[in-house]
């Protein structure tokens, strides 16, 4: 698939998100098919048609109309895709663009046809992928060379309206809106000019006056400090008017917590003639928060809560390669099995829940790492050691409270745990560490259980 800027897709039917589109399409328009169409629709769908006050939200609602609509007209629509675009906005989370020419013909035999324009949103979750937003317009041979969805909420041909009306017509557009509108002008700080009532309610503001008065009086004081740098040098760069961009960044709330946005907006020129901004920001923090949680779910063990096979080698190389020297461990439960036959397999859980809060407990998060290869086996990764001694002291406490604990309560079973390590500052592969700590490891097995020993390579 050939790729532009922004990682903007062409048009390609192997791509998923084309044919899911086209499923949809074929559903609604050709086979006239009302739960083959519902089907592909999260249930807050919502839906902007081409019409004045066109506007659903839910997939309920789409429903009577789609039933309603079904009745009147039954006769297959046929389309054609002209034009087909898609971006993946943040992880299993995509937007897609595509032109259709709609060809229909009526019950006399009148033959119309017509193109518009479709924006939607698509994301993937549970094994299925479900249209979220639906944007729908029409093509207008009078728009403006290049211009994409701008965000003028006046068109050309109501221009001559008094300024009274704009403002009636901007706050009706406003409200259905999927998100909330920000402006500011084009100054430090960004100072703001206009914030609408759902902007406000989103970060949990009582008024406008309570937003501006809390943020005093500009835009980057409700962005996080760890964004403020990004968003400053994004908008920055935005030199004319009509100049567009995408940015996601966290937002304050009156609570003093951050959410998570996308704005989507482009340079304009204030009513005062000063060079300005505005946005539509939509909350995005369920998203990111649920991406979040699964990308930790791939790469935790989800018994004991350390990093699983999977994501600590991954995190392993990495450190590798950034480290000058490093300490590698091998941990094995000795005679973990008989923990499992004679006192259950919830206790020999509860022993490999105890062995790793003890390992996590010793060694900084922030640069080691403390893994469950499987079973009853687990690695430490220790980035540049400077104070091998304590090393060794740590892991030996960690040895002789694991040996503590079993006396305690599981006697019978005699378990210990062996420690193999290695310490080195050479880069080699994960497979050739491993194999080398198992060789240290198997000589401590071999001789005598319940130690550690390392060794200098």
């Amino acid at each position: 698939m050939k790729k532009v800027k922004n990682d903007i897709m062409f048009f390609d039917e192997s791509s998923n998100i084309y044919m899911i589109l086209n499923k949809f399409l074929n559903y609604y328009f050709v086979q006239r098919d009302s739960e083959g169409t519902l089907s592909l629709l999260s249930d807050n769908v919502f839906i902007i048609g081409t019409k004045k006050n066109d506007v659903l939200i839910g997939k309920e609602a789409f429903k009577n109309i789609l039933l309603n609509e079904i009745k009147k007209f039954p006769e297959a629509i046929f389309y054609k895709i002209i034009e087909f675009y898609q971006k993946e906005k943040f992880e299993n989370c995509w937007e897609c663009f595509c032109k259709l020419e709609i060809n229909i013909k009526t019950p006399n035999k009148t033959q119309i046809l017509y193109n518009i324009y479709l924006n939607i949103g698509i994301r993937y979750e549970d094994d299925k992928y479900l249209i979220d937003n639906i944007h729908t317009s029409k093509t207008n041979e009078h728009e403006e060379k290049e211009e994409h969805f701008p965000l003028k909420f006046i068109s050309s041909e109501i221009k001559s309206v008094n300024k009274q009306t704009k403002e009636e017509l901007f706050e009706i557009i406003s409200q259905v809106m999927p998100g909330g509108i920000i402006g500011g002008y084009m100054e430090e700080g960004f100072p703001i000019y206009i914030a609408n009532e759902r902007l406000i309610f989103m970060a949990g503001y009582d008024s406008y006056k309570d937003f501006y008065d809390s943020m005093q009086g500009l835009i980057i004081n409700s962005i996080h400090e760890n964004d403020k740098i990004y968003v400053n040098s994004l908008l920055n760069v935005l030199t004319k008017t009509g100049d567009q961009y995408e940015l996601q960044y966290r937002m304050k709330k009156k609570s003093g917590d951050y959410f998570w946005v996308h704005g989507i907006g482009r340079r304009t020129v204030g009513e005062n003639g000063r060079d300005a901004l505005i946005s539509v920001i939509i909350d995005i923090s369920e998203q990111v928060n649920r991406n979040k949680m699964l990308k930790k779910e791939a790469v935790t063990d989800p018994l004991t809560g350390i990093y699983n096979r999977k994501g600590g080698i991954n995190v392993i190389k990495s450190r590798i390669k950034e480290c000058i020297s490093y300490m590698f461990f091998i941990v094995d439960i000795d005679n973990f099995k008989k923990v499992n036959d004679i006192y259950g397999h919830k206790q020999g859980d509860d022993v490999l829940c105890f062995l790793s809060k003890q390992m996590s407990k010793f060694f900084r998060k922030s640069v080691d790492v403390v893994c469950r290869l499987g079973g009853d086996e687990f690695v430490i990764f220790i980035s540049n050691c400077n104070d091998i001694q304590i090393i060794e002291n740590k892991i030996n406490t960690i040895i002789k409270a694991y040996s503590d604990m079993i006396q305690l309560k599981y006697p019978l079973s005699k378990s210990t745990i062996s420690v193999g390590g290695i310490y080195t500052t050479k880069k080699y592969s994960f497979s050739d560490i491993y194999q080398m700590t198992d060789k240290v490891l198997y000589k401590i097995k071999n001789n005598q259980k319940g130690k550690l020993n390392i060794s200098f390579i």
